[in-house]
This record gives structure tokens, sequence and C-alpha cells, in this order.
């Protein structure tokens, strides 16, 4: 296993204060064996903390690359007259030359990040504007106490909403846009650079980013979804519950400790006061999904997990692999012997290693099932089965 590569994957969360306490402490235990990371990590910390204090806008003075280049031409200048004067001296040599195109060269790269400095600056209000723009797709969606008749913006903390017969769509700054559907409560939360945030308090959402992973999320009465580079729709109905449909990339939900990373091609059911539940394939039967749902968000009896095990088809193997370390030992044997049914182990990968946990096996059946994407996954078993020893 390539610890870097997920340590590395989660430095980002890590700064943020993302992580559950159960990653954070995993990966707190790694930094201090591991100078490589530490200098990683105190690398992005040092980028996060230079961004932060930047100003949120700045109109850059019409002088600023005259007076620049005004410092250069005179910095050369002095070069070429110390130069003249060596040389009527008699004590012209290499060495001033090469500080020469020393200076040169730093002069140059300084002039060069001042100018990309200023320009940042200069477009922070353009890339990441206070309001965003919404305009109308059917009917007459509202925002704030105003109808929307074309095109218009929400502001941070007004609310778009939709009735039976309207849809309107919303630019998310310059990442990406959401379809508002009909009976729909949205609320604009954030439009910080790091933190494009919505509250979905009802109805329903398409979503689709095209940002590097977890600069969008959308908040829900039962969960936290969490953008990783995807398009997806989110529900949420009357009582605070949702379902998130996936149909390309990865979303992560969030309620407290309890995390689901969903995939392409997969669907989670979130409950108040609970979370997330365990993903499930698009494909996958009525039948299953309730008894996935009893499983995750009832009693848990054993009822359910018989009939989740008989209506379990190929489809359903990554949702078997997920709930196995859910369950007790016993549990996990009849998941695990229905799972062998619907595909064949991963080579050199016996009953026994999976079911007391061995973590070269559990990598292994990631990677079988495509399921490497969570590295959180490694990170949150792992740390369970050091305080079990």
């Amino acid at each position: 296993m390539n610890e870097h590569a997920h340590i590395d994957h989660l430095l980002l969360d890590y700064l943020d204060g993302a992580l559950p306490p159960d990653e954070r402490q995993a990966i707190d235990a790694h930094l201090q064996t591991c100078a490589a990371c530490r200098a990683e990590k105190e690398a992005l910390a040092s980028v996060m903390t230079a961004v932060d204090t930047l100003p949120r806008s700045i109109d850059p003075p019409r002088d600023l690359w005259p007076e620049i280049e005004a410092r250069l031409k005179a910095s050369l200048l002095d070069d070429a007259a110390a130069d003249l004067e060596r040389r009527k001296n008699g004590r012209m040599d290499r060495a001033p030359a090469r500080r020469r195109r020393f200076r040169t060269r730093h002069a140059a790269a300084l002039a060069a990040s001042v100018l990309i400095v200023a320009g940042v600056i200069w477009l922070m209000p353009i890339l990441f504007p206070p309001a965003w723009e919404v305009a109308r797709l059917e009917g007459t969606p509202r925002v704030g106490e105003a109808l929307l008749a074309d095109t218009g913006s929400v502001r941070r903390g007004q609310w778009i909403e939709t009735d039976d017969q309207s849809r309107a769509a919303l630019d998310v700054g310059v990442i990406g846009n959401v379809e508002v559907q009909p009976n729909t409560r949205l609320q604009l939360v954030q439009t910080h650079p790091k933190n494009h945030r919505l509250a979905l308090a009802e109805g329903s959402i398409h979503a689709r980013i095209w940002a590097p992973p977890r600069l969008f999320f959308v908040e829900t009465p039962s969960a936290l979804a969490i953008d990783l580079g995807c398009e997806y729709t989110l529900e949420v109905d009357s009582t605070g519950g949702s379902l998130l449909h996936v149909t390309s990339g990865y979303v992560e939900l969030q309620h407290g400790e309890r995390t689901s990373v969903v995939p392409a091609g997969s669907m989670c059911l979130t409950r108040p006061g609970l979370g997330p539940g365990t993903p499930f394939d698009e494909e996958a039967s009525e039948a299953f999904r309730d008894a996935l749902a009893r499983l995750d968000f009832e009693d848990g009896a054993d009822d359910a997990l018989t009939d989740l095990l008989a209506e379990a088809t190929l489809y359903d193997a990554a949702t078997l692999w997920r709930l196995m370390y859910k369950r007790d030992l016993d549990d996990r044997g009849r998941l695990y012997d229905r799972l062998v049914e619907l595909t064949p182990p991963p080579d050199g990968i016996t009953r026994d290693s999976v079911l007391h946990a061995d973590l070269d096996a559990i990598e292994a059946w990631d990677r079988h099932l495509d399921l490497d994407y969570d590295d959180g996954w490694f990170f949150r078993f792992f740390n369970k089965k050091k305080k079990t020893r």
C-alpha cells in the first residue's frame, strides 16, 4: 500500500479540520515519523495561510508595472556603471557578471511574482463574487422576496424557492452549476473561494461541479454532501431525510463521525439524527434497498440481514463488502459467504484473513471492487483495529 499517497490526498482536509477524529489521529501518528509528509503539510499550510491573508478585493494601481520596470532598469544601469568603472580600473572579472545575472534573474522573478499576486487579488471578486447568478428555467421562481422574471442574482443568506411549476438554474461561482427543481427551498450560505456552500431544506437539485474536490458543499437536515469532483442529484423530503444519486465522480456524505463515500452509479439514503447509510448500486432492487434501510436505520434485526442476503445480486457486491465490518463476526461470515457466491475473491485472499480483518485482505478487496477511492476507509478501519489489539 502506498501510505504516502493516502496521506497526501487528505492533508488539505486535515489542515481545514474537516476530517473525523479517528482519521486525524491516524495522520497525526504518521506525521510524527515521516519527515517528507511533515514537509508537505508545512508547505501546504504556508500556502493556505498566505491565501487567507489576501484582501478580498483591491484595484491594482495603474503604475504597478511602470514602477517595477523602472526599478528593474535602474538595477541594470547600476550594474552597467559598476562594470564600466571596473574596466577602467582593470579589475573586470567573471564574478561580477555572475552576480549581475543572478540579480537580473532575481529581479525578473520578483517582478513576475508581484504581478501574479496582484492579478490574483484583482481577480478575486470576479472569480468569487459575493452573489451568484440565477436564471429562470420555467414558471416563476422566487429569490428572497422577489419573483425572478428572467435572470438575477442571489446573495449570501437569500433563499431560492420554486413551486410545482417552476425551475431555476444557479451558477456556483465559476466552478459549476445547480439546477433547482420544482417544490424546492435552497439557500446560498457561503461564497468563499474554498467554501462554496448551499443549504437544501427541501426539494431536489441537480449539481454539476468541475472544480477540484472539497470546494462545493450542500447542507441538508440529515447530512453534509461534499463534492469530490462530480455530478449528482440530491433530494430532501419533508422529514429531512435525503436520497443522493451520483452520476459522475464521487460525493462524500458526512454527519458527525458517520461518513459514506458514494461513487458514480450509486445511491445513498440519509436520516435525520443518524446521517448516511450504506451506498447501494442504482440497479439494486427495491427489496434489497428496503432491507438495507432497515439494517442501516432501524434495529438491524437478523431478519433484515437475511432478506438483504437473499435479494443480493452482483450489483450489490460492493454494498455487502461495505457492511462487512459494521457487523459482528457471525454476520461477517454470512456476508462474506454471499459475497464470494457473487464474485470470486482476489487471488491469495482467504476467508479467515477477511473475517479477522487482515489489512492486506481489506486493501485487496477494495481494489477488487473498485472501492480504493475512499482513502478515509483505510484510516477509519486501521484506527479501529489498533484500538482492539
